[in-house]
C-alpha cells in the first residue's frame, strides 16, 4: 500500500534530515532513478545536489526537480514546440494586428499597439491558463462587459495561433502533461516514492498534477516544516486540499525551539506572548541605501576577521532591483566577495546597442543620426572625426539625413573633411534597411552587417590594443550571445511567415536583449550567499542580514497589473482564476518572512534605509515593526541594538569603522585637519600607499595659491604681453553688442571662457525648443502683428473704433506656425500642437493687456515703430575721453504720445526672470536700456520698459518723474532728467572701463554677478567673499 502523508512540523524540524537521508539510502544502493526529490525553487535544488554529490561520491542520477521540470520529463517524447516569454509577446501582438485586421476589437484597439498592453497580457493569460481555465471556459463565464470578454477573444485567438504551429508555452505545457497523465499515468511506475519539501502553497496546475501523481502507485511524502500554533490561512488551506486527496498528517515535533525559531512562530499571531529582547538582534536605520549596505559590509568584515566564514553568513534582498547594483558596487570596493554573479543585459553593452542604433537609422531623426555617427564598432570615420562631427551635429538644427546633406556643403563640412562621404553611406545604409520585411530577411540584413564591419577582427583588434582581457570576454560573449539570440528568434519566422514593419522587428529583438545577459563577474562560491526572500527558503545561517525593510517596498503586494486591480476581484474569482486578495497575497507574504527569521541560527540584522527627500522620508516595513513588537520593551533601543548611519558615515570618526584604504586615508586627513596628528598611522599608511597623500599635498598647495587674496596664475588674470597684445587685435575695429559687454560686467571669468577662448558647453541633452527659439518667435510675431493691425490699434486707444484681439486669432496662429516650420520643426506630433496653441494664447492675452493698458492712459500712447535697429547703417558709437565704442542692436519696439513729441522705449522679455532695475544700471550690470536711449541721440525719451510676454506685465525701469500719467513716484526707476543724465555718464564709464580692463587681461574670477546657472560652474574658482557688488 502506498504512502500519502503530510509531515507537519515546526520550522527547522529534523524531517527534511529524514528524508534526504532515505535519499542518500536510496542513491547508496544506486536507485536514484527510483525517487523524485521536488523542491520549491533552483538554489535549494543546487543546494541539495551538492550535499548529495558530498555524501555520495560518484552519483550522477539524481532526480532533483521542480514541478515544472516534472512537465518536461513527461513532454520529452512528445513533439511540441515550447515558445519563451519574446516569442510570445510577438505570438501576442500579432493575434492583436489580425483580431484589428477583423475589426473585432473596440475596448482595447487603441492601446493594442503599446509595448506595455502587449506585456500586461502575457501575464492575464499565463495567469488564466495557471489557473487551469481554457479559452472556452474563460469565454462561457467571464462578464460580457467589453473589459472582460475582449481579454477572452484574444485568449482564444492566441491559443488558435499556438495549434496552428504546434507550439505550446509554458502553461500549456501543464495543460498537456495532465492530458497524458489522465490518459496513462505508467510514467511513475518504476518510481518507488516522492518526496516534496519546503512547500506551504501550490500554484493549481501543480496541485492538478499531484492530483494525478495521487493516482498511482508511488509513495508521497510531503513535509511542511511551517507549523505554528497559529498557522497562516494560506497554509491551512493547502493542508486542507491535500487531506481531500487522500493525504494523512503526521505531526512531527522538534526538542526546544531556537530564539529564532520561537520567533517565526509567533510573529503576526496577537495571541502570542512578547519575548525577551536578544543581544545578537541588531537594526540598522540608515539615511540611504548606499549607507545601509557600507555599515552592512562593515558587520560582516568583522563577524569575517573573528572567524565567521562567508558562506555562513547570508544576505536577503528584499528589494532586488533596488539593491542589486548597490550591493555589487559597494562590495567591490569593499573587496567582499559574494556568491551572485553580476550580470549585464546585452541591451547594455555598447556592442549591442549600436546594432540597434544602426537599424533605428531608418527612424531619419537627429537622435539617431547622431547615435550612428558615434559608433564605435560599425564604425563611419575615426575617432577625432566622430567626435567633431557631434560635437557639430547637436548645435544644428535638422530634420533628415536629406536636410543635413544639405546643410553640411556650407555649414560645418571643415570639422570632418570627408563629411559628405560619411552622410552619403549612412544615406545608403538607411535605403538598404527595408521598413517591411520577414522575420529572416531583417536576421539576414543583421548577419550581413556583422560581417560588413568584421564585429570579430574588431573586438580582437581593440583587445590586441588595449590588452583588456575583461572588455574582450565581454564583447566576445556578447557577439556570440547575440547569434544565439537570432538563432532563436529564426523559430519565431516559422509562426510570422508575413512581412512585419521594422518597428516590430525591433521590438522583438530588444525585448531578447533586454532578457538575456552575460555573467560580467563570475559569484564566488565562498563568498558570502545572496538571496531573495525566495530562494532563501529551507536554508540556515549563523548570522543574516534582511536588507531593505521599507514600507511601501517589501512587502511589495500591490498589483501593478489593470487585470488584476482589486475591484476585479469577484468578478475573476467567479471566471475560477487563481487570484489573491490584498489580505491573501499579505498572509502569504507573511510566511515567507517568518522562514526567514527562522533561518538565522545566532545573529540578525534588521535594515532600512529612509532615502529621504525633500518632501518625505521611507518608514519602517510593517515587517520590521510586527519584529519589533514581538520583542519586550518600551524603546527601540531596549529591544535590539540600534544603528543609525547618518551622512556623517561617509566620513568616518571611529577608527574601528573604517573597512577600506580610502576610508583610512580620509580618517587621517580628518584628524590631522583637527590637529590630531597619528604619525604611526601616517607612517603605516604611506607605507601601504606612498601616493596618494603626495597628491592631497600637491592640491592643497594648489588651493594655498588660489586662495590668496592677490591676482594669480588662477584668478584669470592674464600677465603675458603677447597674449595680451593678441586680445587687444581681437578687439581691434570690433563693432559690439550690448550683451558681449554686459557678460564682462557681470564676471570677467565667464567673459574669457564665452567670449574670447570660446568654451563652449557640450548639450548632451538636446533641446527641440529651446527658449532663445521661443524668444525668436514671439518677437517676430509681435512685430508683425503690430505692423499689421498699427491702425486698427490706434483707432482703438483713441476711442474712434472697437478692435477685437480674439478675431485675429488665426492671424497669430498662422505665424507662429510659419515661424516654427523656418527652424525646420516638424509640427505634425500633438506636443508640437500644445507647444503652438500655448504659444499663441501667450502672445494673444499680452497683446489684449498692452492694448487695455495703453486705452487707460489719459495721454494717448500708441506703438509707432519696431525693431529699430542701430549702428548698421549708420555708425553709432559712444565716446568717453577721447574712447570711441561703436554698438549694434535693435529697439523692440518704440510707443510715442498721440499728440506730443515724446517716445516710451519698450523691450520685450519672454518671462519675468532676472529682469532688471535702475540698481543694476548704476552698477554696470545692464546697459541695454540707457544705451538704447542713447543710440535715440536727440529724440526726448521719456520712459523704458520691459513687456513680459507670459503674464502681461509692462514693467518701467526707467521713467521721467514728470510725466506723472506714466510714472509714479514710488516707482524705483523714477528719476529727473539730471539723474537720466548722470545714468547715461555713469553707463559710458563703465563701457570705458569694461572696455580698457579687456584690454589688459583682467578676467579675474572677480564677478559683479554670479549665476548657478552658469554653464562654467564645475571649472570656476569662484569664491563668495569676493564678490564686489551683490544685488539682489
Amino acid at each position: 500500500m502506498s504512502d500519502r502523508i503530510i509531515y507537519l512540523g515546526p520550522y527547522n524540524n529534523t524531517k527534511t534530515q529524514e528524508l534526504f537521508n532515505k535519499a542518500l539510502h536510496y542513491l547508496e544502493l544506486g536507485k536514484g532513478n527510483s525517487f523524485y526529490y521536488i523542491l520549491p525553487n533552483g538554489n535549494l535544488l543546487e543546494n541539495y545536489r551538492q550535499k548529495m554529490i558530498e555524501e555520495i561520491k560518484g552519483t550522477f542520477n539524481i532526480n532533483l526537480f521542480t514541478f515544472d521540470d516534472i512537465v518536461d520529463r513527461l513532454l520529452e517524447d512528445n513533439f511540441y514546440t515550447c515558445i519563451d516569454r519574446e516569442m510570445k509577446e510577438a505570438l501576442i501582438s500579432k493575434t492583436l494586428r489580425e483580431l484589428n485586421e477583423k475589426n473585432r476589437l473596440k475596448y482595447y484597439r487603441n492601446i493594442s499597439t503599446k509595448k506595455g498592453f502587449v506585456k500586461s497580457l502575457v501575464e492575464i493569460i499565463g495567469e488564466i491558463k495557471r489557473s487551469l481555465i481554457t479559452a472556452e471556459e474563460y469565454l462561457k463565464k467571464c462578464p460580457k462587459e467589453a473589459f472582460y470578454f475582449e481579454i477572452g477573444l484574444i485568449y482564444e485567438e492566441y491559443e488558435n495561433q499556438l495549434n496552428n504551429y504546434g507550439l505550446i508555452d509554458r502553461e500549456e505545457s501543464f495543460f498537456k502533461s495532465l492530458s497524458l497523465l489522465k490518459g496513462d499515468n505508467s510514467f511513475f511506475d518504476d518510481i518507488d516514492f516522492i518526496i516534496i519539501d519546503g512547500f506551504f502553497d501550490f500554484r493549481p496546475q501543480e496541485l492538478e498534477l499531484l492530483k494525478e501523481i495521487t493516482k498511482t502507485s508511488c509513495s508521497i511524502y510531503i513535509n511542511i516544516p511551517f507549523n505554528r500554533p497559529r498557522n497562516f490561512n494560506t497554509l491551512l488551506e493547502t493542508i486542507e486540499y491535500l487531506k481531500e486527496l487522500g493525504f494523512e498528517i503526521e505531526n512531527e515535533s522538534k526538542g526546544e525551539l531556537t530564539y529564532y525559531e520561537k520567533m517565526a512562530s509567533s510573529l503576526f499571531d496577537e495571541s502570542a506572548n512578547k519575548m525577551e529582547p536578544n543581544s545578537h538582534i541588531h537594526m540598522i536605520k540608515a539615511a540611504n541605501s548606499h549607507l545601509e549596505l557600507k555599515k552592512i559590509s562593515e558587520e560582516i568584515k568583522r563577524y569575517n576577521l573573528e572567524g565567521i566564514d562567508l558562506r555562513d553568513m547570508a544576505i536577503v534582498l528584499t528589494n532586488t532591483d533596488e539593491y542589486r547594483n548597490k550591493m555589487f558596487q559597494v562590495f567591490d570596493e569593499e573587496k567582499i566577495p559574494c556568491s551572485l554573479n553580476k550580470d549585464i543585459k546585452l541591451i547594455e553593452i555598447p556592442l549591442i546597442k549600436e546594432l540597434i542604433y544602426v537599424l533605428q537609422i531608418k527612424e531619419d531623426s537627429k537622435k539617431a543620426i547622431i547615435n550612428r555617427i558615434k559608433s564605435n564598432y560599425f564604425n563611419l570615420s575615426n575617432m577625432g572625426e566622430r567626435e567633431a562631427l557631434e560635437y557639430a551635429l547637436r548645435k544644428l538644427r535638422f530634420r533628415s539625413i536629406e536636410d543635413l546633406i544639405h546643410r553640411s556643403r556650407s555649414d560645418f563640412s571643415a570639422y570632418v573633411p570627408n563629411l559628405q562621404s560619411i552622410l552619403l553611406i549612412i544615406e545608403e545604409e538607411m535605403e538598404s534597411i527595408p521598413s517591411e520585411a520577414t522575420i529572416r530577411e531583417y536576421i539576414s540584413f543583421i548577419m550581413k552587417l556583422l560581417d560588413k564591419y568584421h564585429i570579430e577582427e574588431k573586438i580582437l583588434d581593440i583587445y590586441n590594443l588595449t590588452g583588456d582581457f575583461n572588455l574582450f570576454l565581454r564583447d566576445i560573449s556578447a557577439f556570440n550571445k547575440l547569434k544565439e539570440i537570432l538563432d532563436t528568434i529564426i523559430i519565431v519566422s516559422k509562426i510570422i511567415e508575413d512581412k512585419i514593419p521594422l518597428e516590430e522587428f525591433l521590438t522583438l529583438l530588444e525585448n531578447y536583449l533586454e532578457r538575456e545577459s552575460i555573467k560580467e563577474v563570475q559569484g564566488n562560491p565562498r563568498g558570502i550567499n545572496i538571496f531573495s526572500p525566495v530562494t532563501a527558503r529551507g536554508q540556515k545561517f549563523q548570522v543574516l542580514f534582511l536588507v531593505g525593510l521599507s514600507q511601501g517596498k517589501y512587502p511589495n503586494i500591490v498589483e501593478n497589473n489593470f487585470f488584476f486591480k482589486e475591484d476585479n476581484y469577484e468578478e475573476l474569482k467567479d471566471i475560477g482564476i487563481d487570484v489573491k486578495n490584498y489580505y491573501e497575497r499579505l498572509d502569504k507574504e507573511s510566511i515567507i518572512f517568518t522562514t526567514l527569521i527562522a533561518a538565522c541560527t545566532h545573529t540578525l540584522y534588521l535594515s532600512y534605509s529612509e532615502n529621504a527627500t525633500e518632501d518625505e522620508k521611507d518608514i519602517p516595513s510593517l515587517f520590521l515593526d510586527e519584529v519589533l513588537n514581538s520583542i519586550d520593551g518600551e524603546t527601540i533601543e531596549e529591544k535590539v541594538n540600534l544603528a543609525t548611519v547618518d551622512m556623517d558615515y561617509i566620513i568616518k570618526r571611529d577608527i574601528n569603522q573604517l573597512t577600506t584604504k580610502r576610508e583610512l586615508s580620509q580618517y587621517l586627513l580628518g584628524n590631522y585637519y583637527e590637529g590630531e596628528y597619528g604619525e604611526e598611522l601616517f607612517f603605516m599608511y604611506n607605507h601601504i600607499d606612498e601616493n596618494t597623500f603626495k597628491e592631497v599635498n600637491n592640491r592643497i598647495l594648489c588651493e594655498v595659491e588660489r586662495n590668496r587674496d592677490e591676482f594669480n596664475q588662477y584668478c584669470g588674470n592674464i600677465g603675458d604681453e603677447n597674449i595680451i597684445e593678441d586680445i587687444k587685435n581681437i578687439h581691434k575695429d570690433k563693432i559690439y553688442s550690448i550683451s558681449y559687454l554686459e557678460s564682462y560686467g557681470k564676471c570677467p571669468y565667464y567673459f574669457l571662457l564665452n567670449n574670447v577662448l570660446n568654451v563652449e558647453e557640450m548639450e548632451r541633452e538636446f533641446q527641440d525648443f529651446t527658449p532663445l527659439d521661443r524668444g525668436v518667435i514671439n518677437h517676430e510675431v509681435l512685430k508683425e502683428y503690430y505692423y499689421n493691425y498699427r491702425e486698427e490699434i490706434q483707432a482703438h486707444i483713441e476711442g474712434k473704433d472697437i478692435f477685437n484681439v480674439d478675431e485675429t486669432n488665426d492671424y497669430i496662429i498662422e505665424k507662429v506656425e510659419k515661424k516654427m516650420e523656418s527652424l525646420g520643426i516638424d509640427l505634425d506630433p500633438k506636443l508640437w500642437q500644445l507647444r503652438i496653441e500655448n504659444n499663441v494664447n501667450r502672445i494673444l492675452e499680452f497683446i489684449k493687456s498692452d492694448i487695455d493698458r495703453l486705452t487707460k492712459l489719459k495721454k494717448k500712447i500708441a506703438p509707432m515703430d519696431f525693431e529699430i535697429q542701430f549702428g548698421r547703417k549708420e555708425p553709432f558709437e559712444i565716446e568717453v575721453d577721447g574712447l570711441k565704442v561703436p554698438f549694434t542692436g535693435a529697439i523692440d519696439r518704440m510707443d510715442k504720445y498721440i499728440d506730443e513729441d515724446k517716445y516710451i522705449i519698450i523691450d520685450y522679455k519672454n518671462s519675468d526672470y532676472n529682469n532688471r532695475n535702475i540698481d543694476h544700471m548704476k552698477a554696470g550690470l545692464s546697459l541695454q536700456l540707457p544705451l538704447y536711449i542713447l543710440s535715440q541721440k536727440d529724440k526726448p525719451i521719456i520712459g523704458a520698459l520691459y513687456g513680459i510676454i507670459s503674464t502681461g506685465e509692462f514693467q518701467l525701469k526707467i521713467g521721467n518723474v514728470e510725466e506723472k500719467d506714466l510714472v509714479s513716484k514710488r516707482n524705483k526707476g523714477a528719476i529727473t532728467e539730471e539723474e537720466l543724465e548722470e545714468l547715461l555718464d555713469t553707463t559710458k564709464e563703465f563701457i570705458k572701463s569694461y572696455i580698457e580692463s579687456i584690454h589688459q587681461g583682467d578676467f579675474s574670477v572677480n564677478p559683479m554677478e554670479c549665476s548657478p546657472y552658469c554653464i562654467y560652474k564645475d571649472i570656476c574658482r569662484y569664491k563668495e567673499e569676493r564678490l564686489i557688488c551683490p544685488l539682489e
